[in-house]
């Protein structure tokens, strides 16, 4: 096939089969009990058959006769039918929700897990609130288009597949009359889906800007109070609120058309089976028990075919949640590490010859560095140099462009770098804290360690006299991201977090913010004169921190240089 002619139907073409392929890959493991809902479908399907040839039996033979108790009998067994397919179909509902939630488990579960492998600066890169909106709301509508799937469109199409075999038996003439609506329902249907898909884009697009808006004003409260702007940021989000709720009539409206102008052409249907019907039954060509039996099967075709209909609303809005989720895959990368191997890690980091660039422009170029157990070694440099670039390096955020990073010696790419991680402490340069309470947010990482450990933490950083004093102590809770505590506060927990578990590397950056000299002396002081650590990073423009390391490193042009002991003694003068 040409490329202009495949181009052209991929413009024509409502849903993208690689979306769907994704789908599908969550219910390859479980096809057998979509089978099993298939086949339990096709049976309940397949039981409104025999109540056609009951009705044309009661029309034909019980009614002329005058055969009351027969057309009782065929009354019961009518009900029968009923009470039999409605078992059967919740059996289907009750199956396909098991495999639908099931479904949905897996895909959530493995967004959150991609999300843990995304190089850091992916974070950086995309909007929070757009990330989260996406994996909410699209895994919802996923939700609700599988369910509907599996419960609703699944057995209406077997219904019209086993309809229409009856009404063909019934009379043939009249199904080629229907037949000829075939193509205008098709017609409208690409129509109606493109409208549909524009409606609903616009809706979702409007949706994650609200979702953005909320996000912004949760964690902008201080500032937009600060500055007086409140009326001005009402006023900026009540237009995105009004770009929502147009959107959303819009939206609600296209799936109101859409599913009138089927009802119209099914309904048109009905007519021309009634007229066409009636016109054979004068004529001979078909007997009042025919009729009844083609007209109610015809109905319950029509039923069907209008819940095939209804469902393409939700098909529409399902396959493009889909598409959304997987250009969140195709827009990002995982770090490239992938070992299995553990060790007891003793503290010694290298970087050999290592080339880093962020956004196409170099940022370390042949960089290499020795962290020894035991050492204390300090990192310093001007705003962008590239010193917390390091730090992501060493605890395998980012994978350098060239070079090699290795930890005692084995190296990262045969490592599991969580497990690596569980074995080194960080203060990263803006330290988050979730809402709970200071213990909480301490032995985060660690579920089991006692609350004597978290205690022997906190007073290593200098925290524990801060913390006692509060009224509830250790179960004070310090709001999201520590909005309850001082900076000061903060970053003392910061440091005593990070020394939770007895790491033996230890990764300060920038770890004296909001603290006084003498906080940082006494503090630092605690840290590095602790024999269990067996090696400490400092990352810093503080030369008072910088002057508890026995090495200090100076980053330039991408690369490290020693800085001679006095210089770092004249800084700290």
């Amino acid at each position: 096939m040409t490329s202009p002619v495949r181009h052209g139907l991929a413009r024509l073409a409502i849903f993208d089969a690689r979306a769907w392929a994704y789908l599908w890959s969550y219910f390859r493991k479980r096809r057998w009990l979509v089978a099993l809902v298939a086949v339990l479908g096709a049976l309940q399907s397949a039981m409104v058959l025999p109540g056609l040839f009951v009705v044309r039996f009661a029309f034909d033979h019980a009614v002329p006769k005058g055969q009351v108790g027969v057309l009782i009998a065929c009354g019961a067994g009518l009900v029968a039918l009923r009470l039999a397919a409605s078992g059967v179909a919740l059996v289907v509902r009750a199956m396909s929700l098991k495999l639908t939630k099931a479904a949905i488990c897996e895909i959530r579960r493995d967004l959150i897990a991609a999300l843990y492998a995304m190089p850091r600066d992916y974070f950086g890169r995309n909007d929070a609130a757009r990330v989260q909106t996406r994996i909410v709301m699209e895994t919802e509508r996923i939700d609700n288009l599988t369910s509907v799937l599996l419960s609703t469109m699944l057995p209406a199409a077997l219904s019209t597949l086993c309809l229409t075999g009856a009404l063909i038996h019934l009379n043939a003439w009249l199904v080629l009359i229907l037949a000829g609506l075939l193509p205008f329902i098709w017609l409208s249907t690409l129509l109606g889906g493109r409208y549909v898909k524009r409606e609903v884009r616009a809706f979702q697009q409007a949706f994650e800007g609200f979702s953005r808006g909320v996000q912004f004003v949760l964690r902008q409260m201080d500032l937009t109070r600060v500055r007086g702007f409140e009326d001005a940021e009402l006023s900026r989000q009540t237009q995105g609120l009004r770009q929502l709720e147009t959107s959303g009539v819009r939206m609600a409206m296209s799936f109101a058309v859409s599913a009138q102008i089927q009802s119209n052409l099914t309904g048109i249907g009905g007519l021309l089976l009634l007229v066409g019907g009636g016109v054979a039954v004068i004529h001979h060509a078909m007997s009042l028990g025919d009729l009844m039996a083609f007209y109610l099967a015809a109905g319950a075709l029509n039923d069907a075919a209008n819940r095939l209909m209804s469902v393409a609303p939700e098909l529409i809005v399902g396959d493009e949640s889909l598409r959304k989720l997987l250009a969140m895959g195709d827009e990002t990368q995982a770090t490239g590490y992938s070992g299995a191997g553990t060790l007891a890690f003793q503290g010694a980091v290298s970087l050999r010859d290592v080339d880093f660039t962020y956004d196409g422009k170099p940022v370390l170029k042949g960089l290499s560095l020795d962290l020894e157990p035991g050492s204390r070694t300090a990192i310093v440099g001007p705003n962008g140099a590239g010193k917390s670039t390091i730090v992501n390096l060493i605890l395998g955020f980012y994978h350098p462009d060239r070079g090699e990073l290795a930890a005692d010696g084995h190296p990262y790419e045969t490592l599991d770098l969580k497990a690596l991680r569980r074995q080194i402490g960080v203060v990263m340069q803006r330290p988050t804290f979730f809402t709970g309470t200071i213990a909480e947010n301490l032995a985060y990482g660690w579920p089991d360690v006692p609350r004597e450990a978290v205690v022997r933490a906190a007073r290593q950083a200098c925290a524990d006299a801060f913390i006692e004093a509060l009224p509830q102590g250790y179960d004070t809770v310090i709001g999201e991201g520590g909005a309850l505590i001082s900076g000061g506060e903060a970053q003392r927990l910061a440091i005593a977090r990070a020394l939770i578990g007895g790491p033996k590397l230890v990764i300060l950056d920038e770890p004296t913010n909001h603290l006084d000299v003498d906080a940082i002396g006494e503090i630092m002081g605690r840290v590095t004169a602790d024999p269990i650590h067996a090696s400490v990073l400092i990352i810093s423009h503080d030369m008072t921190v910088v002057g508890f390391a026995d090495r200090v490193l100076r980053l330039r042009a991408g690369a490290l240089k020693p800085l001679s002991s006095g210089a770092v003694a004249a800084a700290t003068e």
